[in-house]
């Protein structure tokens, strides 16, 4: 009932990020640093909006690395310098200008080349600046990254790798209800709209994995996350993707050829082994533990050969480049399926001979 009102991760985040900022303050009274509240505002900027574990990783790594490079920077000018009207007109425009052009290269450097300005910016202009004070104010943003990397890997850790399988596991549940309504029979104004909106929400969930891959990348080794595995399978969600995609603009096509290939038992079989192989690989995906069951993948010989038996004398030849075209759409989803379970040790069977044809750890 409590998950229904309140996001359980959500509020342990919060609760994480209210610890770090109980242990920032802490160890400031302990220490008795001069400016305690960069140690604070350092934890909160680093942790608050970020929830998984690779994506604070990132971000402090990019704060600590601007931080750095700021003060160096000022250091470098006081020291070179020292603290005159000039001296800080000439740092604010040149670091400005540098961490600026950083900033708008790689996306990487945008937030790190930020900071640099900022650090820079806050040095040079403070009351009394000094090396001394470019020093404390780096151990003082240091000591907040600590904290908040600490907390975030340590204590209650949301992984992003966790939340990945999760996004794979749902663009998989869009892939197969969008193959329901894109290729599977009736095709009215309502699936047309259902159809585009599907798929919009899977482009938008490749980008999320994309994204949660990218975190996951910055987690700890124990964490399990194999970029080239999950390129792999990234890979086979968009070729499946564009599959369907084609297989549907085909079916759109057709004029009197799309009645009859509804009709066929051999499509309606097709399409239900399709079904019933993603389904598999999603629970494959879910589950944390070795999963036993098998896919079949149906045999595009049995559909093709049914296809002309049926269709080609009563097609024309516009259908009939169709036709070829939806063979060949067909044919691409069942290699990229059948790879997508092999990723996911679901082994794969034959729906006529029943023998094992590919079996991967």
């Amino acid at each position: 009932m409590l998950a229904k009102v309140i996001d359980i991760e959500r509020l342990i985040h919060s609760t994480k990020t209210a610890i770090a900022c109980l242990i920032g303050v802490f160890l400031i009274h302990i220490i008795g640093i001069p400016a305690d509240q960069w140690v604070i505002i350092t934890i909160i900027v680093v942790m608050c909006a970020q929830i998984y574990v690779g994506s604070v990783m990132q971000k402090a790594y990019l704060r600590f690395l601007g931080t750095l490079i700021g003060c160096l920077f000022a250091a470098f000018t006081l020291a070179a310098a020292g603290h005159t009207n000039m001296a800080i007109l000439l740092s604010i425009a040149l670091s400005s200008f540098i961490f600026s052009y950083f900033a708008t290269s790689q996306e990487n450097l945008s937030y790190a080349g930020t900071l640099g300005a900022v650090t820079t910016a806050i040095i040079m202009l403070g009351p009394e600046p000094t090396i001394y004070l470019a020093a404390q104010r780096f151990m003082e943003i240091s000591m907040g990254i600590f904290i908040a990397t600490f907390v975030s890997q340590y204590i209650l850790p949301i992984n992003a790798s966790t939340h990945l399988r999760r996004a794979q596991a749902k663009t998989l549940g869009q892939l197969r209800d969008y193959y329901m309504t894109a290729v599977m029979p009736p095709l009215d104004t309502k699936q047309q709209l259902n159809y585009m909106e599907l798929d919009e929400s899977i482009v938008k969930s490749l980008l999320k994995q994309r994204q949660l891959a990218k975190e996951s990348a910055s987690e700890p080794p124990e964490t399990g996350f194999d970029p080239e595995h999950f390129m792999q399978s990234l890979y086979c969600e968009r070729e499946m993707l564009r599959s369907i995609t084609f297989m549907h603009n085909a079916l759109t096509h057709l004029t009197k050829a799309r009645d009859l290939l509804d009709q066929l038992p051999d499509s309606h079989a097709f399409n239900e082994t399709i079904i019933l192989a993603l389904n598999t690989i999603i629970k494959a995906i879910e589950s944390l533990e070795p999963h036993n069951e098998h896919i079949h993948i149906p045999s595009l010989d049995a559909l093709r050969n049914a296809l002309q038996k049926n269709l080609v004398e009563a097609s024309s030849r516009h259908d009939l480049i169709y036709i070829d075209g939806f063979l060949f759409s067909a044919e691409t989803l069942l290699i990229s399926l059948a790879k997508l379970a092999g990723l996911n040790n679901v082994s794969i069977y034959e729906t006529e001979k029943g023998h094992n044809i590919i079996e991967k750890s």
